[in-house]
């Protein structure tokens, strides 16, 4: 009999590292990679450029032709959404969508609208990242784990990505989007930030990404995980 395709969900706060991590887990597994946070950048930015407000962007969905990355092995640089042609990279980080952002991510119809399709990306095993992915996207995950760390080691973080990405931002405008966000996050309708029953926490200020993804794995392997045969290629 065919073993179950592995499915570990990684959830938690911005600037925690769910991203950096959950690529390296990724590889080590050799799943597709699944950031469900890019969905709603995606759609944030699409619904920014036709003047489309938060309650009219899940009309978006359906007609998006919307594609996401899912090769951890993705070098820096490369495309990490599509829509229709047209790769999307560091404009989804842009700080300008930040507060719509995050009210189209809090509109229940759009996290109804993008539920079936993060589903079936992860439909053949998946490392999934972001807010609910343990809670409500994939409850039925072999591995749920969640990422914490202190604001002020997580703001650190989010400035740096930001750099890295060519988006540098004063420090006090990260700090008060940071603040915003995990507001909006825990206290949203649908599908708010929550550990995951029978979540493996783990606080990521004291040790780096590659030990805590070492971390992942290992639980993986404890649960009779292997890694799978590569689907990407």
């Amino acid at each position: 009999m065919t073993a179950a395709p592995m499915s570990v969900t990684i959830d938690g706060p911005a600037g925690v590292g769910k991203s950096t991590v959950g690529r390296r887990v990724a590889r080590e597994l050799r799943l597709p990679f699944l950031d469900t946070g890019l969905l709603y950048r995606a759609l944030a930015l699409v619904a920014a450029e036709r003047a489309v407000g938060p309650e009219g962007a899940a009309e978006l969905v359906q007609g998006l032709e919307l594609a996401i990355n899912l090769d951890p092995k993705a070098p820096e640089g490369a495309w990490r959404a599509r829509i229709g042609g047209r790769d999307l990279g560091a404009e989804l980080w842009a700080p300008g969508n930040a507060v719509l952002l995050a009210r189209v991510a809090a509109e229940p119809a759009v996290r109804a609208a993008l539920l079936p399709l993060q589903r079936g990306l992860g439909s053949e095993g998946v490392v999934a990242v972001g807010r609910d992915t343990g809670s409500t996207v994939f409850p039925t995950a072999a591995v749920k784990v969640y990422l914490d760390a202190p604001f002020e080691v997580r703001m650190e973080r989010r400035r740096s990505e930001l750099e890295r990405l060519g988006l540098a931002s004063a420090e006090v405008a990260v700090r008060e989007d940071l603040a915003e966000r995990d507001r909006r996050d825990s206290t949203r309708e649908a599908a708010p930030l929550a550990i995951p029953d029978g979540a493996m926490v783990i606080d990521t200020a004291p040790i780096d990404a590659e030990e805590v993804a070492q971390l992942i794995v290992r639980r993986c392997g404890e649960l009779g995980g292997q890694p799978a045969t590569d689907r990407l290629g």
